[in-house]
């Protein structure tokens, strides 16, 4: 759930519109038409894998919009258009509709049922971990069963993982079940099937589209299933998948069915693969876009068709009604009769290569930087097939190293980031920003002028980079940005507010201070339990930009959470002056000044259903008298109650509030964080 709140910021945040869409002459339909296809000409992942000619497509649906075109109209031209890319990722949104490309948002899920798995087939109650994220227990006195729904809290995924492992490894077979799974994170997804890997093999690439061309990619990454934990289950496993097996549940099969003793039972999951971001229209509409590639080891990309089962077997509607699930059926059927037999799999080991990156900060930790460099240097003198490099992996490492107290090593590893990716402006920035902190500006301002000529400013966070490389390399100071890093290095947040002040002893005009940046501080500080830091961070705001109602709505969201609710009321006060229609701070004021509104659990279900958002489909569920919320691709997360219609995802700082209509109806959710609202629309 934490890539969609990221997503949110982005979609509820972004007003830039590109300057290639600003022909004065075209009226405001067709500046709409335009902006959308353009950033879809820049941005869109998949038109190569798909086959589809976007040009084509604009010669089609172009002459459709004029100056005469109304919003209605215009919305159904566009959705036609983006219903041809058969992306389930692909939406788009008014504050009266919304769109899904593909088909997964003409469908239900009624061909499989966890409560119906848990009483009928599983041998006394369940075990659940992670807040219901797991589920796992004995199909017979042999057989293990775990089902989970999403991928996310790494490290608390990695430890359910190893207990349930450890649990099992006297089985002789394990089934695990990923129908009805949202997605989330890849990285948890390869955790999970490394407990069950053989030997390191090869099952994905995956490559960001980064230029204008449809075909412009950055470097393969490539990702491998190796043996991880301290325990591997390499006996057979059956994975159960079907439609609603999503995004990051595919890749994950995409990793088990490498594995010799996997066996792929249901049906083919849902196509829908790549990563996405949020963006806006000039009229404000939200659309999503696919800017990802992601291919199988075999080079194959199964967007739009999914990952098809080894042995088909499907559900119907009365199956499950019958209290029967004839794909679980199966797989214990085909354990039982010992039947399965372990598959060919040899050319998922064709393409084994070392990590440059993951190696290079291996060895500055255990060896020393001399050392490090050396047989980084020894890994390029060889065959380009025995090894791949992963800027990304490497800038992360860096900043690990800078984080340690490891800064001359931090700062090489961004130079060897900048020699193999000379076309990266994020790399360039970084090593800017590392020489800066060290008071190097002569050895930063060029980094930063570099940083600025190699940013394409299409995708939005490209545009905020920009506008910020521009300013260093001027010379002008990111206050905003120094009070992060400092902060960051543990400098205690006194000294990073000093250092604040100091960046502004210049004067007007020789530093920039940015509202935004300084508030998603806070609530990454908020997020992360540091509350004192947190408020610290949101009163400099709020001292820096009085006139914002923003800044005093999230300084009184934080004061909140310590229970503090004399100055929360006080805040959020101020932020309704200032800004009248903030009904979530007039709402919070009015409740706190009543006294704790009593929560009455018995309206919980009837939040249960489906909510269209800007972003994709949130479902809502209710288990165990608890209310979870699983945005498609993303992980559950319990919603914790903070009135009868107002709850709390406290992973991301996020408020959920249920409104319902003129007849009592539950008709739709806002979701609100960092002083922004999204609303999603019930649809079930």
């Amino acid at each position: 759930m934490t890539r969609f709140f990221s997503q949110l910021l982005i979609l509820a945040a972004l007003i830039v519109v590109p300057a290639y869409v600003a022909a004065q002459d075209l009226s405001e339909p067709e500046k709409n038409f335009e902006h959308l296809w353009k950033t879809y000409d820049r941005n869109y992942a998949l038109f190569g894998a798909k086959h589809i000619d976007w040009d084509a497509l604009y010669k089609v649906y172009r002459p459709r919009v004029t100056s005469k075109t109304t919003d209605d109209e215009l919305f159904q031209i566009i959705s036609d258009l983006l219903g041809n890319l058969n992306d389930n990722h692909v939406r788009l949104s008014s504050s009266k509709r919304r769109f899904q490309s593909g088909i997964l948002g003409q469908m239900k899920m009624e061909d499989f049922s966890l409560d119906l798995v848990k009483q009928k087939y599983l041998k006394g109650k369940s075990k659940p971990l992670v807040d219901g994220v797991f589920d796992y227990g004995w199909l017979t006195d042999s057989i293990g069963y775990f089902h989970f729904r999403g991928f996310g809290r790494l490290e608390q995924s990695e430890a359910a993982v190893d207990s349930i492992i450890k649990d099992f490894k006297e089985a002789k077979a394990i089934v695990v079940d990923v129908r009805g799974n949202g997605g989330g994170d890849d990285r948890v997804g390869k955790l999970i099937a490394d407990r069950f890997a053989d030997q390191k093999r090869l099952y994905m690439k995956t490559a960001i589209r980064s230029g204008s061309r449809h075909g412009d990619f950055t470097p393969w990454k490539y990702w491998y299933v190796e043996p991880g934990g301290p325990l591997q289950f390499t006996k057979p496993v059956i994975l159960l998948t079907h439609r609603f097996s999503v995004s990051a549940a595919e890749n994950f099969a995409l990793a088990m069915r490498v594995l010799p003793h996997v066996t792929v039972v249901g049906d083919a999951t849902s196509g829908v693969f790549a990563d996405v971001y949020g963006d806006r229209m000039p009229n404000g509409w939200g659309f999503s876009v696919s800017f990802k590639l992601f291919i199988d080891y075999t080079g194959f990309c199964w967007e739009g068709i999914g990952v098809p089962a080894d042995i088909r077997e499907t559900n119907a509607k009365q199956d499950i009604e019958q209290q029967r699930d004839k794909v679980l059926d199966l797989a214990v059927s085909l354990i039982e009769t010992g039947g399965l037999k372990p598959q060919d799999e040899a050319a998922s080991l064709k393409d084994i290569r070392q990590s440059l990156a993951k190696n290079l900060a291996r060895d500055i930790n255990e060896k020393g930087l001399d050392a490090a460099l050396k047989a980084f240097r020894k890994a390029k003198a060889g065959p380009p097939s025995s090894y791949y490099f992963d800027l990304e992996e490497l800038m992360a490492a860096a900043d690990r190293l800078w984080k340690s107290g490891k800064k001359s090593e931090a700062v090489e590893a961004f130079k060897i980031g900048v020699a193999e990716a000379p076309w990266s402006h994020e790399v360039h920035e970084l090593l800017g920003d590392a020489y800066f902190s060290l008071g190097e500006t002569a050895l930063a301002s060029p980094m930063y002028k570099k940083a600025s000529e190699l940013n394409r400013r299409s995708y939005p966070w490209e545009v905020a980079s920009y506008e910020d490389a521009v300013r260093l390399s001027k010379g002008i100071k990111l206050p905003a940005k120094g009070l992060a890093r400092d902060i960051d290095d543990n400098k205690g947040i006194d000294a990073a507010l000093k250092a604040f002040d100091q960046a502004k002893s210049g004067g007007p005009g020789t530093y920039f201070i940015d509202e935004g940046k300084i508030n998603q501080l806070g609530y990454q500080l908020l997020n992360r339990g540091r509350t004192a830091e947190a408020i610290e961070v949101f009163k400099l705001n709020a001292r820096e930009f009085p006139k914002s109602a923003n800044v005093y709505d999230s300084l009184g969201e934080a004061y909140l959470k310590t229970d503090n609710k004399e100055l929360a009321i006080q805040n959020y006060k101020r932020a309704a002056e200032l800004n009248p229609t903030n009904t979530n701070a007039i709402d919070i004021v009015k409740r706190l000044s009543a006294g704790a509104e009593g929560v009455d659990t018995k309206v919980f279900g009837d939040y249960k259903g489906r909510y269209d958002s800007p972003l994709g489909i949130i479902t809502v569920t209710l288990d165990e008298g608890k209310l979870f919320a699983q945005p498609e691709g993303s992980s559950k997360e319990e919603l914790i109650a903070k009135s009868s219609t107002k709850f709390q995802v406290s992973s991301v700082g996020a408020e959920v509030e249920f409104v319902r209509d003129e007849q009592g109806q539950v008709a739709k959710m806002l979701i609100r964080m960092s002083g922004q609202q999204l609303e999603a629309k019930r649809i079930k």
